[in-house]
């Protein structure tokens, strides 16, 4: 048996009593100090943006995995919605949805609208799908497996569903009725049914969208087309400043939209 006398222990064969000394005065080490990088003020942005892009590749990746064509498309559908909600400024919001006018016409299901997140509140937020006025979208977007000439055109004729609803404009204080901008219409995918030589010729041949994204390929606004490592940082900066240039989406004249029957006036 080991016996504590004070601050000693005796041992349980001689009794000759030991003191024990803390562990920091048994054990020493000398302490080493890591090397810090010194900061060099910079940031790479389009290796930041090719990094985002190698990712999202790889995420997209795992939803072709998926045998079932609604499942994947769902997948892709919401990692775009994802980089959307990161790299827009709030006063956007991107959503599947609908778009219908102040006549009752409703255009057909969009993928992803990017509309005014601010001022214009969804007309029916219903679990059947968000309706928005056609003056809030500022532009839709389709998403398919690859960029192709049928995708093109689907995209294309979506658009058009959008664009020829009736966008009313009213003044308010500050700020007089403006003719609204034109709607942008786009397409994004992860790769292309053409080859990375091939792409920007039959791109352009084909082409009747404003902006989009290929992520394999490249991007492009109008007839100008981007190099695959820059893909998305091309698409997200073009997209912005087309954003900026459209301004603020027009004040709504709500009594339009009250010739449906629902009540505008009220009496006291």
């Amino acid at each position: 048996m080991w016996v504590a006398v004070g601050q000693a222990i005796l041992s349980p064969v001689n009794h000759f009593p030991f003191t024990i000394r803390p562990a920091r005065n048994l054990l020493s080490y000398p302490r080493t100090v890591m090397p810090r990088r010194p900061d060099s003020g910079h940031i790479d942005l389009a290796d930041v943006f090719r990094r985002v892009q190698h990712e999202m590749l790889a995420q997209l990746s795992v939803g072709r995995l998926f045998e079932h064509a609604s499942t994947a498309g769902a997948a892709t559908e919401h990692h775009w919605l994802q980089l959307f909600d990161r790299y827009l400024p709030k006063r956007y919001r991107a959503a599947p949805a609908f778009v219908i006018d102040s006549t009752g016409h409703r255009s057909r299901q969009i993928d992803i609208a990017i509309f005014d997140n601010l001022y214009t509140p969804p007309l029916f937020p219903h679990s059947a799908g968000l309706h928005l006025p056609a003056e809030s979208v500022y532009a839709v977007f389709e998403v398919k497996p690859t960029f192709s000439r049928q995708w093109l055109r689907d995209a294309a004729e979506k658009a058009a569903s959008v664009r020829s609803l009736r966008r009313t404009s009213v003044s308010v204080i500050g700020r007089d009725a403006v003719k609204p901008p034109a709607i942008l219409a786009g397409l994004l995918a992860t790769t292309s049914v053409w080859t990375p030589d091939t792409f920007a010729a039959n791109l352009r041949r084909c082409n009747q969208l404003d902006i989009g994204c290929c992520l394999e390929h490249g991007s492009f606004e109008g007839k100008t087309i981007s190099s695959p490592d820059q893909s998305l940082i091309f698409f997200l900066l073009r997209l912005l400043d087309r954003l900026r240039a459209m301004g603020t989406a027009p004040a709504i004249d709500w009594s339009q939209y009250g010739k449906w029957g629902l009540p505008t006036d009220f009496e006291e």
